[in-house]
């Protein structure tokens, strides 16, 4: 985390920047720089405590019949960013402040993606930090999450990608940096051995008219170091499905599933912590996107995971978790567009203690104004 001088440091270089540069510059020779953004406000209220308030990824247990309702507002979604452009090089930097725990109005930088890609040939490179190239696609949603944590698998991370794009094929391959956890005490992170994660993915559009059909499958593998520990050499893997339909241009339904063990790195799992004996989950969602008019977007879905209950212990270990949402974002003018989304949540603790929900459940209805530039 960055101490709060320093991040003061960098958000005025960024700053200054965006102050300097035009919408299209010049950095170096042939070189062209655009940058982007949003200003985004998030109002949130909770029925029950949800798992982190600016944003929902499950909801907390609670004493039976007395859950406590709170009230998030929060900027930290805002987003800004720079495309840049030399000759057949293209690159990508962006951040957000969701950059560790810090005051409301203090709020840290989170480097979001950082890459460069070049093609060679009939392949591209991409290399730098970029988003999984497993499980691709994300719901519409007005919470800043997209249903991680609840069924919607897949981070950023840093990694060395080949991919190609060929009508309508493409595959990708991927040597991605290994996050876990320090399972057995040892001071040295489990992930941090000598073989980085791979990922790869292959899928397929058709397209008739104004349908367009992509199916696709991807997967990853990593294995952990953890000396000690009841299994040494723990894994980390996936494998998962997606579909995406354009029907028309204004109805577009998708949705993806997975399986896999030890997921937490990747958003699955419901975030409970990897093990050295595996923890296997599974899930999944869809989502229904709509686009009523030139000014009205409207977005319906739903998102499960779910955990082997024989793979957890602990009161605070999470088996089960479903949310149902439905959001309406309409553009106002000049680049500015409000939202609001109501979403029901349920998730189930086996091993909840005597007087505390086993399943709490929460409703949560969030609000927000974006201006892009």
């Amino acid at each position: 985390m960055l101490s709060t001088e320093k991040g003061r440091i960098v958000v005025a270089f960024l700053m200054a920047c965006m102050l300097v540069l035009p919408a299209s510059g010049r950095a170096a020779e042939g070189t062209a720089i655009d940058w982007y953004g949003f200003f985004k406000l998030d109002m949130a209220y909770d029925s029950a405590r949800s798992s982190h308030g600016n944003f929902a990824m499950w909801t907390r247990n609670y004493p039976v019949d007395d859950a406590t309702a709170i009230t998030s507002i929060t900027a930290r979604q805002t987003r800004i960013g720079f495309d840049v452009a030399r000759e057949e090089m293209k690159g990508k930097l962006e951040f957000d402040f969701y950059g560790g725990p810090s005051a409301e109005n203090k709020n840290f930088l989170q480097l979001r993606k950082a890459y460069v890609d070049l093609p060679l040939g009939a392949v591209s490179l991409r290399a730098g930090q970029d988003s999984d190239l497993i499980s691709p696609l994300v719901p519409a949603t007005v919470n800043y999450t997209v249903c991680w944590g609840v069924g919607n698998i897949g981070y950023r991370r840093p990694q060395l990608r080949i991919y190609q794009q060929s009508g309508g094929l493409y595959w990708g391959l991927a040597l991605a940096r290994n996050i876990s956890p320090d399972l057995n005490g040892d001071g040295i992170v489990d992930g941090n051995a000598g073989t980085p994660i791979a990922q790869g993915r292959v899928a397929y559009s058709l397209q008739s008219g104004d349908m367009k059909i992509t199916v696709g499958g991807s997967g990853h593998y990593g294995i952990m170091d953890s000396p000690g520990a009841a299994e040494e050499d723990y894994n980390s893997w996936s494998a998962n499905g997606e579909i995406k339909v354009v029907v028309n241009p204004k109805l577009t339904v998708l949705g993806e599933f997975y399986t896999g063990s030890n997921m937490a790195t990747y958003f699955g799992s419901i975030l409970n912590a990897d093990s050295a004996d595996g923890l296997a989950s599974s899930g999944g969602w869809a989502n229904v996107q709509y686009k009523a008019s030139d000014l009205l977007a409207l977005s319906l879905g739903g998102s499960l995971d779910s955990v082997d209950e024989d793979d957890l212990a602990g009161e605070g270990a999470r088996s089960s978790n479903l949310v149902i949402f439905g959001n309406a974002q309409y553009h106002l003018g000049s680049g500015v567009k409000t939202g609001i989304e109501l979403s029901h949540w349920t998730t189930e603790f086996p091993h909840a203690p005597a007087g505390m929900e086993s399943k709490p459940t929460s409703l949560r209805l969030q609000f927000s104004v974006l201006g892009s530039f």
